[in-house]
């Protein structure tokens, strides 16, 4: 039973932290594999508790338990679209961001209302937001899934599912939702160069999730061997350590979007 005293208390401090500026954004660059050129970024988030910077593995869970993270996320997904919108401004190179999908959103009928709103209150395009719902999100409930699919694809979202490999029914994802970006999870590439079956399991990932007209990101990159690797089979981007962690987003733009 939801103890009502602690979610206010949470609510309260997630509107202040958010109203102080210490719900900070950060931004982690993905790659193309073969050019290495910049291809997006994914927005993460960090809160700042008096000097402290708290990792969202802390709060994330609090929020989705007390049903208060879809306030988060609209927090994240308006810093976005305002992000972007002064980038274009400055005349910076416009590249799309992804920010979470909660499975609270789906529950939300006026949840695709609030999208439209922030994109036509910031003037910009729909294609430079890449909505990532998880693949427990999606199991959830696949029919409320689909059909927030389907409603932010009219609308010229990019829809991507995050971690995928995590859950039980991965494949079943991809024949019940129609996805722009498969982002196979870290765990798939921590033995690569030494386990055949492992390999054997990236490559057909990867051709399928091609021969449905589906992108690929390999996320957790952390070595040159693991790159060369996936340079060679065709995997679309690359997201991780070995080229960038989470940056704040005065570094991002001073390291990849300046000239």
């Amino acid at each position: 039973m939801m103890n009502i005293k602690h979610k206010k208390i949470l609510n309260d401090r997630l509107n202040s932290g958010m109203e102080n500026k210490e719900i900070l954004i950060y931004l982690q660059p993905k790659f193309y594999a073969e050019t290495r050129e910049l291809a997006g970024a994914e927005a993460l988030v960090r809160w700042n508790r008096n000097g402290r910077i708290v990792m969202p593995n802390v709060f994330i869970p609090l929020l989705e338990k007390y049903e208060l993270i879809t306030i988060l996320d609209k927090y994240v997904l308006e810093n976005i679209c305002d992000l972007i919108n002064k980038w274009s401004y400055k005349g910076y190179k416009i590249i799309p961001i992804s920010v979470n999908e909660s499975r609270q959103n789906l529950y939300n009928k006026n949840h695709i209302n609030e999208l439209i709103a922030l994109v036509d209150k910031y003037n910009i395009s729909p294609s430079m937001i890449e909505l990532e719902m998880t693949e427990t999100t999606v199991v959830h409930n696949v029919e409320l899934a689909k059909e927030a699919e389907r409603n932010v694809h009219k609308l010229g979202f990019v829809v991507s599912m995050d971690d995928f490999g995590t859950g039980y029914s991965s494949f079943s994802m991809l024949k019940n939702i129609n996805i722009d970006v498969l982002k196979m999870d870290k765990s798939f590439f921590e033995d690569i160069l030494e386990s055949k079956r492992g390999r054997i399991i990236i490559e057909s990932i990867i051709d399928m999730a091609h021969k449905l007209n589906i992108k690929v990101v390999a996320e957790g990159i952390e070595n040159n061997e693991q790159l060369d690797y996936l340079t060679k089979i065709k995997c679309d981007m690359i997201q991780g350590y070995f080229f960038e962690k989470p940056i704040s987003i005065t570094e991002f733009e001073n390291k990849y979007l300046k000239a």
